[in-house]
């Protein structure tokens, strides 16, 4: 075969794979997105989850009923829903415990598969120039081969240019795709920081709540929380 005729087929295939890069960055970012919003609870909502859970919990001892409720629209896609219900269905383990079982929960159950996601948008941003700057080394060997050819060719400076345009044109489309990758990828970061912190308050206050239940249990009387001693934010992965 023609080394030209290969080195084209060749720079064209790296189009090829830049496409289906820019294919698979942009689907798992919209995964991403997708997954936040699902995810997402505001605060109005939140309140009255945790409302409803306290009411069913510690007014009647129903907690089969709360986790039920945990798991049914318009909660059970939520992040805090899914923590409230790991943390109801392990009550017998104690406080410390539940702790450790809602950081673990929240980082592979939550986290881990949006990371994963959001890691791939990032790749597909750093993987498309690279490409690019491939397609620019092609394109450049093959035009100091017609140069080297120049002699046998009927129209070499035609040729010369053809090559350099093919390696340029894959470095541009590297740019073009890897930035507006790099800028979804950024907000996703963003995006995924906020609804930690978010579940992170929201959160607190259904530790506060159990934080009761166990001092009522162990001691046999009401007692109320003490402020900030069920909070999370300093072990949830970051």
């Amino acid at each position: 075969m023609d080394i030209s005729l290969l080195l084209k087929l060749l720079g064209y295939g790296i189009y090829v794979a830049q496409a289906l890069l820019a294919i698979w960055g942009t689907y798992n970012a919209v995964m991403v997105y997708r997954g936040i919003g699902k995810r997402t609870l505001d605060d109005a909502h939140a309140a009255q989850l945790l409302e409803q859970v306290a009411a069913l919990v510690g007014k009647t001892g129903q907690v089969r009923e709360a986790v039920d409720l945990c798991n049914r629209p318009p909660y059970w896609h939520t992040t805090l829903a899914q923590l409230v219900g790991v943390g109801l269905e392990n009550l017998h383990k104690g406080l410390a415990k539940i702790k450790q079982l809602l950081v673990m929960e929240f980082h592979t159950q939550v986290i881990s598969a949006m990371e994963n996601r959001l890691a791939s948008v990032v790749t597909a941003a750093k993987l498309a120039p690279l490409l690019g700057l491939l397609g620019t080394v092609i394109g450049m060997i093959g035009a100091f081969g017609n140069v080297g050819a120049g002699q046998r060719a009927t129209d070499p400076g035609s040729q010369l240019a053809a090559s350099i345009a093919l390696g340029l044109w894959t470095t541009a489309v590297g740019l073009i795709i890897a930035s507006p990758l790099m800028l979804l990828a950024n907000d996703l970061q963003g995006r995924l920081r906020k609804l930690r912190d978010t579940t992170e308050r929201q959160l607190q206050g259904f530790l506060d709540f159990l934080e009761a239940e166990e001092t009522r249990r162990t001691s046999g009387r009401a007692s109320s929380p003490r402020p900030g001693s069920g909070t999370v934010r300093a072990v949830l992965p970051r």
